[in-house]
């Protein structure tokens, strides 16, 4: 069974569902300087996998400030142990450049915007609001479909008159993602459907 480490930029993902993983899984959660809370389900979660999870609190700030710690924590794992596969939950597609380099020289790594992505089975969809955004951007002209996250996050808010809270359209995203219906290359979207 290949052993896998999963990096967590908690500053740029904050629905972690550690019940996903599997036992050959090891997580590191980093959490950024200002971060003063952590949700009760996160920390209950990473209980249950003792100690198969670490976390680390950065000093300072600053841009990109965590993200230079998990790529640093990265390559220092990888050159002690190039057999890891490792996996960075992160929205940022900074890190993309640099997981490209790593697996063109041999190396395992993948950057992923949600656990979900591990299993896509796990994501459902039979839910209701996934198949609303679904069959509206279906519906719609290819040209005229949101080509930003965050035009992305906002038409789905307009879909349901927004009524909807931000946790719900951050997990009907992750769920496009998961499914393969929606991927993000240069911070541009593009559909699969």
């Amino acid at each position: 069974m290949t052993q896998k480490l999963l990096l967590v930029d908690f500053e740029n993902v904050q629905q972690v569902d550690l019940t996903r993983l599997s036992d050959s899984t090891n997580v590191i959660i980093f959490v950024g300087a200002s971060q003063k809370t952590v949700p009760i389900e996160l920390v209950t979660s990473a209980q249950r996998l003792g100690a198969r999870v670490e976390w680390q609190k950065i000093e300072g700030n600053g841009s990109n400030a965590l993200d230079f710690h998990i790529a640093c924590h990265l390559g220092r794992v990888l050159e002690k142990s190039p057999q890891v596969y490792c996996i960075v939950l992160s929205k940022d597609k900074g890190f993309d450049p640099l997981i490209r380099q790593l697996n063109k020289i041999g190396l395992k790594c993948k950057r992923i915007n949600s656990l979900l992505e591990l299993d896509p089975k796990s994501a459902p969809v039979d839910d209701p609001s996934y198949k609303r955004v679904v069959e509206v951007l279906g519906k719609s002209e290819k040209k005229t479909r949101p080509r930003k996250l965050k035009t992305l996050s906002q038409h789905i808010s307009s879909i349901f008159q927004k009524n909807i809270v931000q946790k719900d359209i951050d997990r009907i995203i992750d769920m496009l993602f998961a499914n393969k219906m929606i991927t993000e290359t240069n911070n541009a979207i593009s559909y699969g459907f």
